[in-house]
Parts: C-alpha cells; structure tokens; sequence
C-alpha cells in the first residue's frame, strides 16, 4: 500500500541506507512511528539519487514531530561526549557509548 504524506513530516533525509536505518532505530526505540520514503532509488544512478526528493528520507506523524526532533537532537549530543573507561572491566569506549561492549555494565558519571 503507498505511503500517504498527509499528518506525516520528513524528520531527515540522508545520505545512505545506514544512517536511514540509525535513525529510524533511535526513533523506533523511543516509540515514535516511521516511515521512510524512496529507499528504492538508492540503487538507482548517482544522477537520480542526488536529485531532489530522490534521496531516502524518514518520516514521522506531524503530531510526533518536536518528540523525534528531541530524540535526534540527544543522539548528536551523545556522539560529542568524552572517551570513558569501563569501571566494571576496564576497557577503553568511545563516549558515543553508554554500555560497555565486552560486559554489558552501564556507564556512569565515575567512568
């Protein structure tokens, strides 16, 4: 079934299908619906792909819109935060990370 646009904004366009798939996770996990439009021409030639609507983009209902907004805006916030060592099992993260990868153990405002 087509995806209709009506009560429904374009959150963020994109350069990729990962980063299409990054976002729509952050926002999906803060229970926001998505829908994401022209994935389908990401194959297409570079040509069409950087035209104008051509590029993927993730879509939220108007009403979830400032909410989604706020979640991507944290997301940045994150990514800038400072190199932390794992005080459970000492391993060095990059401080876009909020749990260690190797234990699992949570980051604190001490690691």
């Amino acid at each position: 079934m087509p995806f209709c646009v009506k009560d429904w904004s374009c959150l963020h366009t994109a350069d990729n299908p990962t980063e299409i798939g990054f976002v729509r996770g952050l926002l999906e996990a803060e229970d926001i619906e998505t829908r994401v439009r022209s994935m389908e021409l990401w194959a297409a030639a570079v040509e069409i792909y950087f035209a104008e609507g051509a590029r993927p983009s993730v879509w939220v209902r108007d009403a979830d819109l400032d909410r989604a907004r706020k979640v991507l805006a944290q997301a940045d916030r994150r990514g800038s935060a400072p190199d932390w060592i794992c005080s459970g099992c000492g391993e060095r993260l990059e401080g876009q990370f909020t749990a260690c990868w190797r234990c699992g153990r949570a980051g604190s405002a001490d690691d």
